[in-house]
């Protein structure tokens, strides 16, 4: 849809409802991107908190 902003292909209630998603968006981002951070952090440290129950 931005390529089509940028083109002036969208209507005015296309770029209203684009401009309304695009924090949703970012949010969406932020949260794939902490998640799998801490997956990743957690596939790291599960030998040790494993050993450590032991």
């Amino acid at each position: 849809m931005e390529e089509l902003k940028e083109q002036g292909l969208l209507t005015e209630a296309e770029e209203a409802e684009l401009a309304e998603l695009r924090p949703k968006a970012q949010q969406w981002q932020k949260q794939k991107e902490y998640n799998a951070k801490r997956n990743q952090e957690e596939r790291l440290l599960s030998p040790v908190l494993w050993s450590w129950r032991r």
